[in-house]
């Protein structure tokens, strides 16, 4: 387990170096994350490097048994170099110059800037490839952050037309594919083929503008790639790569950026979420995100440590609240845990994005707390060695749907990913773990239920495997614009919900949008319980004909009155759910409690009060852990059936238990001993 903090060299007087490596010494530290932003001090100027700082710097904290992760400086190039190449410099979708005065004030696709990324990078790795104290790398910083994922400079604009040369090989087929016979926007050469930029209407073509996405993420993945090849060429692999992603951030593919990388990284601010009641899921579905990139456990990178802020503060977390939010990420997942940052900066735009230590750099009570979760993790680390989550549930998450979605929204105010959240909500608040997964994965065996939002544009792979998981037991629920368009974001020319019809025994001609000004109400079906519940349908509705399928829930009124709103389908040994609009809460919980159960899921802890979280990690054989996480302002108590040992304390617990108001459980017992 690393346990660390963000640590800028640079900020501070040479002097103070070894006074931070000794307190973060005390409090159990054993990594530092340097160099992210250092570019200016070691290129100065062109071809000029000065790596003495820094060899000074990792050799001080390796005095304190505290090894370097290192950044590669590219999200912050210098002056001298823009000043020089202001080419590089990324325009926005008016044409504008996105100019000099914060950082990521580059295009990922400037010839130029990758021949100075080359230097540097190769630079830096030739140095410290080798180096004992360094044992990983960060590539750049948060790629595609503050609206950079997408630049639309004369080098886009070239490179996006090669893109689509090799995607689409003529003329005539990517007219084909976008459908550009439509008010006459017809290419008849390639030099025609514009960026989805400004112009009179916004609404450019969705084929086009969903490619012109896709190539701006592929063009961040080459950039990404370009320095992981100079890294691997240099660096053994002792020295893992990875890249800080940020959570539920959706400008880029994370599936294709963290493909090439040889661990995830997350950056997590659990207060920035603004509904205090929403953060521990939406922190949740976070992490068990990044997980789900490559299927594997992962880094925080950045971990909030203090008040977050720029210019306008978000809260200050509360005593124990940092010990909270750092053990959910222990408990999904996490191996490292790197704070942002070890000292307030105090001058500059971060000069409000508070670290442990205030302003002053004297130790107070955020560094008192991390401290105490130091030696907490300090004695946990060899159990939770080799362990992970393993869940029997997935929500399968497609950033192209997504980007579709927010292309062409259907309805004022849907976003995919709250619409996503909704589902991963039901199993956040009854301890159900849930992994969240690509479209693309090598099949869906080993899980009992699949969750497949808005899956409006899938793949032949995708459909076929869909299917093979149904016909051989599993559990799917679908819901609505399921299978209505093409890959290539055209109108699929088939009765919904194209290719799954079969699988999920329904079809659907008539749908729209449900205004706010005009409820439709919803009604369980009586053969699946749940009478007298009385729901209400926001959103979308889909006027659905059963051909085969069961009625679960019906809408009670419109002109729709007692049409199916959500049905189930048997299907080979297996079974498929449609949902056909959004429920409110009461009504999705009360229907995923009967898929659940019929799917065999449980909770890792039964009956446990609302806002109190647990999860398990496990590893081969019989070891687990399982950390309970009282989100609540309050103290809560519960029982705990089987005897277990909290290894944070070392106290045996059974019976009826009480939990203080952030309060964490770390408890040990044997695979044999758990309700599964």
């Amino acid at each position: 387990m690393l346990f660390g903090a963000c640590y800028y060299p640079e900020h501070w007087v040479k002097e103070r170096w070894e006074t931070d490596a000794r307190m973060m010494k005390e409090a159990g530290f054993n990594v530092v994350r340097m160099a992210e932003f250092a570019w200016i001090k070691m290129e100065p100027a062109e071809g000029e490097f000065d790596f003495e700082w820094l060899d000074e710097a990792i050799a001080l904290f390796s005095a304190y048994g505290i090894r370097t992760i290192l950044g590669t400086p590219t999200a912050g190039p210098p002056k001298w170099l823009l000043d020089k190449h202001p080419d590089i410099y990324q325009r926005d979708y008016q044409g504008h110059v996105r100019g000099f005065g914060t950082r990521r004030s580059y295009c990922s696709n400037n010839a130029t800037y990758r021949d100075y990324t080359r230097a540097i990078v190769t630079e830096m790795a030739k140095r410290y490839g080798s180096h004992p104290d360094v044992i990983g790398w960060q590539i750049d910083n948060e790629l595609g952050a503050i609206d950079t994922a997408r630049c639309y400079c004369d080098s886009c604009k070239t490179a996006f037309v090669g893109w689509l040369k090799r995607k689409y090989a003529t003329l005539d087929r990517l007219n084909e594919e976008w459908g550009t016979i439509f008010s006459s926007q017809l290419f008849t050469a390639w030099e025609q083929v514009h960026l989805p930029a400004y112009s009179v209407h916004q609404g450019h073509n969705p084929g086009l503008v969903l490619d012109f996405r896709r190539f701006s993420s592929d063009s961040v993945r080459g950039y990404q790639a370009l320095q992981i090849g100079i890294l691997r060429e240099h660096c053994p692999p002792a020295q893992p790569i990875t890249t800080n992603l940020m959570g539920s951030f959706n400008d880029l593919d994370y599936y294709d950026l963290s493909a090439d990388l040889d661990l995830v990284s997350l950056d997590i601010y659990p207060i920035m979420k603004k509904v205090p009641e929403e953060r521990a899921f939406r922190t949740g579905i976070n992490h068990d995100a990044m997980r789900g990139l490559k299927g594997m456990n992962y880094w925080v990178l950045e971990h909030q440590s203090g008040t977050p802020c720029t210019n306008t503060f978000s809260p200050t977390p509360k005593p124990g609240e940092l010990r909270r939010w750092t053990y959910q990420s222990v408990a999904r997942g996490a191996d490292a845990i790197v704070y942002f940052r070890w000292r307030t900066l105090t001058y500059a735009l971060e000069e409000y994005w508070h670290g442990i230590l205030q302003h002053h750099g004297k130790p107070g009570r955020k560094y008192r707390e991390v401290r105490q979760v130091g030696e907490e993790l300090a004695r946990l680390a060899p159990l939770l060695a080799d362990t992970t989550v393993r869940s029997k549930a997935a929500i399968v998450k497609c950033f192209h749907n997504e980007w579709a979605f927010e292309i062409q929204p259907h309805a004022s105010g849907f976003v995919y990913k709250d619409h996503q959240a909704d589902y991963y909500r039901y199993f956040h608040d009854r301890n159900i773990q849930v992994d969240v997964i690509s479209p693309d994965s090598a099949g869906f065996d080993g899980y009992d239920l699949l969750i497949v939002p808005n899956l409006m544009m899938s793949k032949e792979a995708t459909v076929r495997a869909i299917h093979d998981y149904v016909r051989a037991g599993g559990t799917v629920v679908m819901d609505f614009r399921a299978g209505a368009k093409e890959w290539n974001n055209r109108m699929l020319p088939e009765i919904l919900p194209g290719p799954f019809a079969g699988l999920l025994g329904i079809e659907v001609d008539d749908y729209g949008i449900i205004e706010p000004e005009h409820p439709v109400g919803l009604a369980f079906a009586e053969a699946f319980g749940n009478a007298g519940l009385a729901g209400q349908a926001a959103t979308w509705y889909d006027v659905i004909e059963p051909i085969g399928a069961s009625t679960v829930v019906r809408f009670t009124n419109d002109y729709f009155a007692g049409c199916p709103a959500v049905t189930r389908n048997e299907y080979g040994a297996g079974r498929a759910y449609y949902i056909g609009t959004e429920l409110d809460r009461s009504t999705l919980n009360a229907l995923f409690d009967g898929i659940s159960a019929e799917a065999g899921l449980k909770p890792v802890l039964p009956s446990l009060p609302q806002g109190v979280e647990a999860v398990r990690r496990e590893g081969d054989g019989r070891r687990e852990v399982i950390f309970v996480i009282n989100h609540n302002e309050c103290e809560v108590s519960f029982a705990i059936e089987d005897g277990c040992v909290d290894l944070l304390t070392g106290r045996t617990i059974r019976g009826v238990t009480s939990l203080a108001a952030n309060g964490i459980l770390a408890l040990e017992r044997s695979n044999e001993s758990i309700s599964q």
